[in-house]
């Protein structure tokens, strides 16, 4: 089973839901907002991603340019960039789609299609 998160009212993240409820995938809704995932699940995702941290923020967000974090996100480690984002689920990229614990995506580059079937 999938896990999507998302914000809902992000034009991205209901493109690429609409795509998964096109693919007739199971998968359950995970606002990132009110349930913001935990400093230990991203820290979890990035271990297991393999991709870089700064993949995990939403660099075009308002909230990554207030915090000025443009400089600051590569000197971070793992647990510090966790806790951040764990902080403000508006400073994730979105959408994930998590499958069993491991991220399966961090945002929407590609179609699902590639990845669920």
């Amino acid at each position: 089973m999938y896990t999507f998160i998302e914000y809902p009212k992000c034009s991205t993240c209901r493109k690429a839901k609409s795509e998964l409820d096109g693919l007739q995938c199971e998968f359950q809704s995970q606002n990132i907002v009110t349930e913001t995932p935990t400093s230990q699940e991203l820290q979890d995702w990035m271990a297991a991603s393999g991709l870089p941290i700064k993949s995990f923020f939403n660099t075009s967000g308002m909230k990554y340019r207030e915090l000025g974090l443009k400089d600051k996100v590569d000197q971070l480690t793992v647990k510090e960039a966790a806790d951040l984002l764990a902080s403000d689920g508006m400073l994730i990229k979105r959408p994930l789609l998590v499958e069993d614990e491991k991220v399966v995506q961090v945002g929407y580059r590609k179609p699902y299609a590639d990845l669920v079937l």
